[in-house]
């Protein structure tokens, strides 16, 4: 005759079992923990030419040999295009995506104007404040008086002569820091796009002339204001007839 189980041993046996059943959970989790890690991955299936969005990604733990070299910055992937067909859970490589397409610098310039390489600028002109699209205009003051020879010029860029290469103590170059750079150089010259018409008046500016340049606000301009800043005009022309012959003359006010 078999003997029956008290219930103190029944509630040994359960014990054990449950432990067992826990130590599997938590030794599954533990090894799931060491191999795996969270990844960004491709929510569903996506073809070559797709453009990525917060719908067509997610948060998934994946083995780890399977994110090295993976994109895992949403903000890298959010917007982008893809060059490759992708499939659910799939990673995405940074080859996999459409890289922008490197314009040349003839598609910096606005229409209707063209480029040009100011050499001739003004002394002490913060070029580290300088910014692509600030506008300005090109005074000049030389034997003639003063006069305006360009008006709404566009900064495209600067160009930085090549910085002085030193040796000290082993050390084969040292760089100018960036915000010292331009300051602490000469020959520094601003690549501006310019109205055909300013070409000449700008080439015409010597090495005698002083040169100074006119910034308008950022303000006025998305406003669509620009100011004029040639004087008003304190003279006018008066045709002088003695006869036949004709003749102009300036009249002041």
């Amino acid at each position: 005759m078999k003997s029956k189980l008290t219930g103190s041993a029944t509630g040994a046996m359960l014990l054990f079992a449950v432990s067992g059943m826990l130590a599997s959970v938590l030794g599954v989790r533990q090894y799931d923990k060491l191999n795996t890690a969270t990844a960004w991955i491709i929510s569903a299936d996506m073809s070559a030419g797709q453009t990525i969005t917060t719908e067509l990604l997610k948060q998934q733990r994946i083995d780890q040999t399977a994110i090295n070299g993976t994109i895992q910055n949403p903000r890298q992937l959010m917007g982008k295009t893809l060059q490759v067909n992708k499939t659910a859970g799939s990673t995405i490589f940074a080859g996999d995506l459409k890289q922008a397409e490197k314009k040349s610098l003839s598609h910096a310039i606005p229409p209707g104007r063209v480029l040009y390489t100011l050499t001739h600028i003004q002394k002490g002109l913060p070029y580290n404040q300088l910014g692509d699209g600030d506008r300005f205009d090109v005074v000049v003051k030389g034997r003639g008086g003063v006069r305006t020879v360009a008006r709404d010029v566009q900064l495209i860029g600067i160009n930085h002569p090549a910085a002085a290469k030193t040796e000290e103590k082993g050390l084969k170059t040292m760089l100018l820091p960036k915000d010292k750079k331009a300051q602490s150089q000469t020959g520094v010259s601003l690549v501006v796009a310019i109205r055909p018409s300013d070409v000449y008046p700008l080439a015409s500016i010597s090495s005698a002339d002083s040169v100074a340049m006119i910034f308008h606000s950022a303000y006025d301009m998305e406003k669509g204001t620009q100011y004029n800043i040639d004087p008003k005009q304190r003279f006018r022309q008066v045709e002088m007839v003695a006869g036949v012959q004709r003749s102009s003359v300036r009249v002041f006010n």
